[in-house]
């Protein structure tokens, strides 16, 4: 079996890799680099802090699945897997007013409905975790000990060596500009003039997959729309701070990285971006620091050191795209529309996408997912 995955985030690398682990020759396609889209742009989070069950459990599965990863890298001898950079990450979830805190009261309950460990945080066992918090701004917490971090880029390029090693093909600025059936094969046209034919193709490219869809006649229209992020990372001081901050009504994420600098996220602006520009904004700059200086006012007086745009696949029900097309079923499947969790769901959906592409198996935990809810007539 030959199959063509579209995106060379986390999404498409570990699928690439798997599908390989299970005998497959894959081909690799990104428009630009490995990991220039929302993977490339994220804090690194691993959390069970997601709104819906099933992406709680894969979360929980996945941060297992990402130790697991790593120690098999390892073995392999890529470098890349010696640079993770990760470590135990809790995540502690706030709310700022009364009435977010109430949100975050029923989200605690669907974490731990689903499995995880949370804890309901006082101001001391917050700063326990992070000192230098300001609690008096703090209506609520809730904290998932066991979550985890580590740094995107390692993680994605080591998925792609070993699905190298495993014989795949990997080709980046390689733009595709259709799909077109042909029987029973599918093949993929780039904006260079490539042909790839094969036997399935997985588009797993983010926001970039409606237009793509369009081409076979699966419309999204107004489904899944890319909106505008931002992160910012400081200078680097010493490393003291495992736990990652969370503010879920902003959509954002406050952490150290193992390389000892501060990095801040908003994953949406909520604000549409079409273009799907990585620009840096001075929007994001004042919110992103007026959320920070408000939960840690020690951190006014840090340098910003650099700060970035992005794009995430926002979709209208916050769930992911997954499953075949209805216009090419067993030809094209989609892998998108990961809002802002796809880092923490990757490494266990990824394998799941692997067995329904190359084994016929169809994973019911999944069926939430399926693009037919998504499809316009």
């Amino acid at each position: 079996m030959r199959v063509v995955v579209v995106g060379g985030g986390i999404v498409g690398a570990l699928t690439a890799y798997y599908l390989t682990e299970r005998g497959v020759k894959v081909t690799l396609l990104d428009k630009k680099y490995f990991t220039y889209g929302s993977t490339g742009r994220s804090t690194g989070s691993f959390t069970a802090q997601q709104h819906h069950p099933v992406l709680v459990r894969a979360a929980l599965k996945s941060i297992e699945r990402v130790k697991e990863l790593k120690r098999r890298f390892i073995e392999l001898r890529i470098p890349f897997a010696y640079r993770f950079m990760d470590d135990e990450s809790p995540h502690i979830a706030v709310a700022l007013s009364d009435d977010d805190a109430e949100r975050l009261e029923r989200d605690a309950r669907v974490w731990s409905g689903s499995g995880a460990e949370v804890v309901k945080a006082d101001a001391e066992r917050i700063t326990e975790y992070v000192p230098f918090l300001n609690t008096d701004a703090i209506r609520a917490a809730f904290i998932t000990p066991k979550d985890y971090k580590a740094m995107p880029h390692p993680v994605t390029w080591a998925s792609i060596a070993a699905a190298r090693l495993n014989g795949a093909e990997t080709r980046t600025y390689e733009e595709v500009a259709r799909i077109e059936r042909e029987g029973d094969s599918v093949t993929v046209v780039t904006s260079n003039g490539r042909r790839y034919v094969a036997d399935a193709v997985v588009l797993a490219a983010g926001a970039a997959t409606p237009s793509l869809a369009s081409s076979l006649g699966d419309r999204f229209n107004g489904f899944v729309k890319p909106h505008y992020a931002g992160g910012l990372v400081t200078e680097p001081f010493r490393y003291v701070m495992k736990a990652t901050v969370r503010v879920i009504k902003y959509s954002y994420r406050f952490t150290q990285t193992v390389r000892r600098e501060f990095v801040a996220t908003i994953d949406d602006m909520k604000s549409e971006n079409p273009d799907l520009d990585t620009s840096d904004s001075i929007e994001f700059i004042e919110k992103a620091s007026t959320i920070t200086v408000k939960l840690m006012p020690v951190m006014k007086a840090v340098n910003i050191l650099r700060v970035w745009g992005a794009y995430v696949d926002v979709t209208a029900d916050k769930l992911p795209i997954i499953g075949w097309s209805p216009n090419a079923e067993h030809l094209v499947y989609y892998a998108f529309g990961f809002n802002d969790y796809g880092l923490s769901t990757a490494p266990y959906v990824a394998e799941l996408i692997a067995d329904e592409v190359s084994r016929g198996i169809k994973h019911s935990i999944l069926d939430s997912f399926r693009p037919i809810r998504a499809l316009t007539q």
